[in-house]
């Protein structure tokens, strides 16, 4: 665990309507203060990470489908090893959140890192499916799709988002390619959302831990109602976990089966993203840069941007979704989505694009 946790290791038993105290809990000030939650690769473990994609390489071969054969026991990851344990206990026990930086995509051979991306993952967690199509790991890219429809999902566009969490323990963020202009990535301590909420109001905190509709964005079609209910605030095991989505919330009360928002439940969305803004921390991620987050402790979104005409220079990255039970008691939200976005019948697939 890094320094910014450790003056604040010693949680408290998380009661609803009460502060919580939690190395999680985490402001801005902490972030721009201190960068222990940054982690730049050194020489050598650039080097035995590089080794590592080769050797799976030279192993499974070059089709990215390769990757699903794959253990975490394939994956040596010498030197780096020790620095992965310690950006896994913050996911776990501390901020809920680390960057890696100083893998040089842009010079290496894209399977070989596919193969570093999975194999880091592979020592986090197991990863699930991103999407119907059974993409495992999936490609956060502007495909000009509309942010205000309910069937579509917003990293296919290139507006800003709202801040939110993923329908994963951890999200991983591999940035390819970067943007001509905006794109950058915000972060938020949603334990910290909370606090803030208890003091200046109280009164919607019991609001947002009751049950809202989500929107199930039309991809599982079942035949069954296309949301499902999970609250923003959770006490699981003396955690607070948070599960916070506006947009799908907002979608899933549009529903025609779905109950209309009460004017309480728009209110306590809209102070809490208010709340999110005022709190954030801004990065910018570049291209071989890694971000993770903890979905149950932290929220992500990032800025609108304008991308480069040319197709193979467009903004992009990859995106792993990663079961780590360990990490934090799982939210009704997460899990829901516990297998991932996976269709019976869809056959499980990586793409490198």
């Amino acid at each position: 665990m890094n320094n910014l946790d450790a003056s604040d290791s010693i949680r408290n038993h998380a009661v609803l309507g009460e502060p919580v105290v939690d190395p999680a809990a985490w402001h801005k000030s902490q972030f721009e203060a201190n960068e222990d939650w940054i982690y730049r690769l050194t020489d050598a473990e650039i080097s035995d990470l590089q080794n590592m994609g080769a050797a799976a390489k030279a192993k499974f071969g070059d089709d990215p489908n390769a990757l699903l054969e794959t253990k975490k026991a394939d994956y040596d990851l010498g030197s780096f090893a020790t620095k992965l344990e310690n950006i896994r206990d913050d996911l776990r026990d501390g901020v809920g959140i680390a960057l890696l930086r100083g893998l040089p995509f842009a010079d290496m051979d894209r399977i070989e890192v596919a193969y570093i991306y999975w194999g880091i993952g592979r020592h986090i967690g197991e990863a699930v499916s991103n999407n119907p199509e059974g993409d495992m790991i999936g490609h956060v890219i502007d495909a000009g799709r509309d942010y205000t429809d309910p069937k579509h999902r917003g990293y296919q566009t290139n507006v800003e988002m709202d801040y939110h969490c993923d329908q994963c323990d951890i999200v991983t963020l591999l940035c390819t390619h970067t943007a001509k202009s905006g794109g950058k990535s915000k972060v938020v301590s949603s334990l910290a959302m909370y606090n803030e909420m208890v003091k200046r109001r109280p009164d919607l905190v019991p609001i947002l831990a009751e049950p809202y509709c989500w929107t199930m964005h039309s991809e599982i079609d079942d035949g069954s109602k296309n949301y499902y209910e999970s609250p923003t605030f959770n006490f699981l095991e003396g955690k607070l976990c948070v599960a916070f989505g506006p947009t799908h919330m907002r979608k899933g009360h549009l529903l025609p089966e779905a109950p209309d928002l009460t004017d309480l439940q728009a209110e306590a969305m809209e102070v809490a993203e208010n709340i999110c803004e005022e709190l954030h921390y801004a990065m910018q991620l570049d291209q071989g840069d890694m971000q993770f987050v903890n979905n149950s402790v932290a929220l992500h979104t990032r800025t609108g941007f304008e991308d480069w005409p040319e197709p193979e220079r467009k903004r992009r990255l990859w995106r792993l979704w990663l079961v780590a039970p360990d990490m934090r008691p799982p939210t009704p939200y997460i899990e829901h989505w516990r297998g991932g976005l996976h269709l019976e019948g869809t056959k499980l697939r990586v793409e490198l694009i």
